[in-house]
């Protein structure tokens, strides 16, 4: 299955209360649901991304996140 990511970046400078960027979209693949949760981590951690809240719906996945580089 195939879905939606939105991912919110909070840069750096930002962190740890400031606001996040505008949202981004990339598409993310797994055979699950559990298995988009995971793919979704992976991929935010690949892109040196801290995970602060990661919720799945209907329509996608909305990820918060942190920039640690």
């Amino acid at each position: 299955m195939k879905r939606t990511l939105k991912v919110f970046v909070i840069p750096k400078e930002r962190t740890p209360g400031g606001p996040p960027d505008a949202a981004r979209e990339m598409l993310i693949e797994a055979t699950s649901l559990d298995g988009l949760r995971e793919a979704a981590r992976a991929k935010m951690h690949d892109e040196g991304l801290l995970v602060r809240a990661l919720s799945v719906g209907a329509t996608g996945l909305v990820a918060y996140v942190e920039e640690t580089r």
